[in-house]
């Protein structure tokens, strides 16, 4: 049996050559094109690409960023007009809080037509090319500042319904009613909805045109009586008692909220049916943000701060000779809720407030671990010849360091641990320099309190971070140019606890000597102070000074450090003797 071989037509053949022809010139129009279009948007947004209904195709990317940004810049400059009927309104794109974000935009834009598949650059420079390709603006608008803006400038036209409620009327000590009512609002969807194209055509002239529709109470008088029932109930009750709990005693604090002060708070709002859900009925609250105010104008009778140990040395130990206490603070946020279910949903009269723990830093239990084993430091002064005021306020003041503790780590300010100064706090009127005069003024004299304080810091070599000496030479600072003035809230005394473990200060007067302590843990360093040395000394009492504190270790220096000092002459401080109360 032979085996027939059937005889390829001539007219397939030239069918195969017409199909071969084909591809290799479509390939090379694809070639040509895909070449001349990369070359054509080499180092450009692609021709053709808009941002919306915005041309930026075919620009420099550097040259159009600049434009663009101008564009933006010019649009969010303009203000926009809205319009109702007669009445128009011009509001800044700031105020809704519009932010064009050209980085992004212009990074989006970037990356069409410029990928690494050339297929799918050809296709996407092609399709922009011919007007097929757009990419959007980004941007974000603030729709809370449109909602407040609407509800406060719009007020004229934008009149929402009214809510059947109850007010309270004094003279007849009886909730009154508030009738329902239709209103008429701004429709915001369709107002948003020209904004948002307003925006992405970045067009400056077009108008807001303001629609109106019309707005159905949600809240009708038959729906209410269980709201003035309750709210009835509720008031009938006062005074309510609101109490704290103090941690580790056994008393507590009271506070009586009055009948004046629950209608301060009482909400009538729109709230679901539980009996049928898709429909509102009228209920009462407390108005979360009236409530807030409340407790925090009520906590400063429930706060108290903790208070850290205090210690003091005794025969070589360390004791402590006050203990620590923790202390509370209001929980305001979380009473709010405890408010509203305590009264309005149980009925309750007495009413268990919420407090937070506030644990001291310094608690007694950690003393035996304070690592407080050594003397430190050392600084004195001699305040002779200090008027009785002067002497009462260094009493004071020197007290109020006292058994000081300061973790490791810390920055100790003079001034946040001296707080207030006046009268409430025991000090009494004496000199002071202030404003290129020397003047009374309570706590007149603390400057002794730092600048002993201050000599007791540089010689336990602790770093010294805020150090100011006097405007002019003080005889109770002696020798000049080892002292630190403080004025709250600057000029401060400032330093640094750099030891491994907590430093504890401890003050004390001998006859008209003032005594600052600085005990801790012994790190080996060693301190060697070289003056004060005092030069260019005039007539007039001005005078310069210089002291400088060396600290070694192993034998080694470690650091050096330099406090220098220039006082004026005294006789530019003149004494204006004044009542400080005025």
């Amino acid at each position: 049996m032979g085996i027939k071989i059937k005889k390829f037509k001539f007219s397939n053949i030239k069918a195969l050559r017409h199909c071969l022809s084909f591809l290799l010139v479509f390939s090379l129009i694809f070639l040509t094109s895909s070449f001349l279009l990369s070359q054509l948007n080499k180092n450009r947004i692609v021709w053709g690409l808009k941002v919306n209904n915005l041309t930026l195709g075919g620009k420099n990317i550097t040259k159009t960023k600049a434009e663009f940004e101008q564009l933006t810049n010019n649009f969010l400059n303009h203000e926009i007009i809205l319009k109702y009927q007669n009445k128009t309104w011009a509001v800044s794109p700031k105020e809704f809080g519009i932010k064009i974000d050209v980085e992004a935009t212009l990074k989006q834009a970037k990356k069409i037509g410029h990928q690494s598949n050339i297929f799918t650059n050809y296709f996407q420079q092609f399709f922009a090319l011919v007007g097929l390709t757009k990419t959007k603006l980004i941007y974000q608008v603030n729709e809370k500042k449109i909602d407040d803006y609407i509800n406060t400038e719009l007020a004229s036209v934008n009149k929402p319904a009214i809510n059947a409620s109850w007010k309270y009327d004094e003279s007849s000590d009886d909730f009154i009613m508030i009738t329902s009512k239709k209103g008429v609002i701004i429709d915001k969807f369709n107002f948003k909805n020209q904004l948002f194209e307003k925006i992405e055509s970045l067009d400056m002239d077009k108008e807001i045109q303001i629609n109106l529709i019309e707005d159905i109470p949600e809240v009708l008088e038959s729906e209410t009586q269980d709201a003035y029932i309750k709210a009835k109930s509720v008031l009938q009750k006062t005074p309510y008692s609101l109490i704290v709990e103090i941690p580790s005693k056994e008393n507590l604090i009271t506070v009586p909220l009055t009948k004046d002060d629950l209608l301060f708070l009482l909400e009538f709002k729109p709230i679901v049916d539980t009996s049928n859900p898709e429909n509102k009925i009228l209920g009462v609250t407390l108005n979360r943000n009236s409530t807030e105010k409340y407790l925090t104008s009520i906590s400063p009778l429930i706060n108290q701060p903790p208070i850290n140990a205090k210690l003091d040395i005794r025969d070589g130990r360390v004791v402590a000779f006050s203990l620590s206490q923790e202390g509370i603070a209001l929980s305001i946020k979380e009473n709010v809720n405890v408010l509203r279910k305590e009264i309005i949903e149980k009925g309750n009269k007495k009413i268990k407030l919420r407090v937070s723990i506030i644990s001291p830093k310094i608690s007694t239990k950690s003393i035996n671990n304070l690592g407080i084993t050594s003397l430190l430091g050392r600084g004195t002064s001699n305040f002779s010849g200090s008027p009785p005021n002067r002497i009462h306020n260094i009493k004071i003041g020197a007290e109020k360091f006292n058994g000081l503790l300061i973790k490791p780590g810390d920055e100790f300010s003079f001034n946040e641990i001296l707080g207030e100064i006046g009268p409430e706090q025991g000090y009494k009127p004496e000199l002071v320099i202030k404003k290129n005069i020397t003047i009374p003024e309570y706590g007149g004299g603390l400057c002794q309190v730092s600048t002993t304080l201050f000599r007791a810091a540089v010689n336990a070599g602790l770093p010294i971070t805020e150090r100011y000496p006097h405007a002019f030479p003080v005889k109770y600072y002696n020798p000049q140019g080892f002292d630190a003035t403080i004025y709250p809230p600057h000029p401060d005394l400032r330093f640094i606890n750099d030891t491994p473990n907590h430093i504890l200060i401890q003050s004390k007067i001998q006859g008209n000597t003032l005594i600052f302590e600085i005990y801790g843990t012994d790190d080996g360093r060693v301190v060697k102070i070289d003056g004060p040395h005092q030069y260019d000394v005039k007539p007039d009492g001005s005078l310069k000074a210089v002291l400088t504190r060396k600290i070694y270790k192993n034998g080694k220096l470690i650091k050096e450090d330099v406090f220098h000092s220039s006082y004026k002459s005294p006789d530019l401080y003149p004494v204006v003797q004044r009542n400080p109360l005025e």
